[in-house]
């Protein structure tokens, strides 16, 4: 099973680590970050805007803790 299909809070610990890594941009506020399960995969939920990212498995320099983000909603940032 990999580990974006791995509902624990262990799993989900890494993942909003990894996330708060590569996500974090200042300049578009992308600082609060909540990981929720569903659909048999992980997610990453900017709170303040909506903006959504599923997490991916991956390797590499640039994925952190073995994850990577793909954005599929901006959310609202008013």
């Amino acid at each position: 099973m990999l580990n974006t299909e791995t509902n624990t809070p262990a799993i989900e610990a890494r993942i909003l680590k990894a996330a708060k890594g590569k996500l974090v941009n200042p300049a578009r506020r992308y600082t609060e970050f909540r990981a929720f399960f569903e659909h048999g995969q992980w997610w990453i939920e900017h709170l303040p805007s909506g903006a959504q990212w599923p997490v991916c498995d991956a390797s590499g320099p640039s994925c952190p803790n073995g994850f990577d983000f793909e954005q599929v909603s901006q959310g609202n940032e008013d």
